[in-house]
């Protein structure tokens, strides 16, 4: 029987090592937060009330993102993705000043990624989610036809769609389309918490939703920060690190893998994040990390260059560093996703493991 797996982890990045200091630390996870992710935070504070405080405040926002950005259910007294889909071809949706804020950042990097990164593709996103959800205890599992594929994509493009950002509405002219941030929307939340935590004091902790990490201040006593890398294992659902990286005080890391939402057609793993050419999974890397400042555009950035070869999202990061946007990624392969053959790598455990340079001073093996 074929069956689908969804790897409800929060280990697609591993926190590594805790350290001794005069602040407790605490932990928690939360399974009811939303985005379909299992959400953990370690922090270190003076007291457990202090901790419940920060926890609080964490779980009740992520809440209130997943309803912001849900594009499947309706939230009462809130328009959301949902609201703006549903009224295509309608009328433009006064939504929240976070959503345009999402929206707009994904435009922009939609243009900076010549299109490779493409929250307008719902159509085509729905078709497969749709194939996926089937395949669930499904013996015989199928995959969307090429002309449902093709169909869908001429329902796809920023042109379609408007934002009034003085008015705060979001309006798409065809019907057909649809949004889908997806490959978007934790990351923001993410970075949008961590941020409401260092402004009410928070200055060290870790917060992990399902594997878009974001590191809040320093380790106390000055330690580094050192996240593990999972390995890509679909079988085991192995939680151990293939490596750890030296990762500096309030950055972000995101994981972008084969391995997370997926099932099995033909003997062909067919996973969750698409290529807008091929409208088919991504067939470049097993898995992409990426590391940058703001966790928004890490999750963003790791989907991207989980569909572009290595020497496109080596191109794209010189890109982002034009406009002034420091990042560095790490990319896993193996045999069934091999590198190509003239791009120096490190063998670690059967896979081959590239990484930009900056950081190849900060991996520990």
């Amino acid at each position: 029987m074929k069956k689908l797996k969804l790897l409800f982890t929060s280990a697609l990045l591993l926190i590594v090592s805790a350290c001794s200091t005069s602040l407790e630390k605490y932990s928690m996870t939360a399974t009811d937060t939303g985005f379909d992710t299992i959400v953990s935070f370690v922090a270190y504070t003076k007291n457990e009330a202090q901790f419940e405080e920060y926890s609080s405040f964490l779980k009740k926002e992520f809440k209130r993102y997943d309803a912001l950005f849900d594009k499947y259910d309706t939230h009462k007294g809130i328009n959301n993705i949902k609201t703006i889909n549903d009224n295509a071809g309608i009328k433009p949706v006064k939504v929240d000043k976070e959503i345009i804020e999402l929206l707009e950042q994904c435009q922009t990097y939609n243009t900076l990624s010549n299109h490779q990164f493409d929250i307008t593709m719902g159509s085509v996103l729905e078709l497969w989610h749709e194939t996926r959800e089937a395949a669930n205890n499904n013996p015989n599992p199928t995959i969307p036809s090429t002309s449902s594929l093709e169909e869908a994509k001429k329902h796809t493009g920023w042109q379609h769609v408007t934002i009034n950002k003085e008015d705060s509405t979001v309006y798409i002219d065809d019907k057909a389309v649809s949004l889908d941030v997806g490959a978007s929307a934790k990351g923001f939340a993410v970075e949008k918490i961590a941020q409401k935590l260092e402004d009410k004091g928070l200055e060290h902790a870790i917060i992990n939703a399902g594997g878009n990490v974001r590191m809040i201040g320093s380790k106390p006593e000055e330690e580094t920060w050192q996240v593990g890398i999972q390995i890509p294992n679909l079988e085991s659902f192995s939680t151990d690190s293939l490596l750890s990286i030296k990762i500096d005080d309030s950055m972000s890391i995101v994981t972008s893998g084969d391995y997370q939402r997926y099932y099995m057609y033909n003997d062909q793993l067919m996973h969750h994040i698409i290529d807008p050419i091929t409208l088919m999974p991504a067939r470049y890397a097993r898995a992409v990390t990426v590391i940058t400042k703001d966790s928004g555009i890490a999750d963003m950035l790791s989907t991207t260059l989980f569909t572009m070869s290595y020497q496109d999202g080596i191109t794209l990061l010189n890109t982002l560093k034009e406009q002034g946007i420091q990042a560095d990624a790490l990319w896993v392969y193996d045999k069934t996703q091999p590198k190509d053959e003239n791009v120096e790598a490190m063998s670690i455990m059967g896979y081959d493991v590239v990484v930009s340079d900056g950081l190849k001073d900060r991996i520990v093996k």
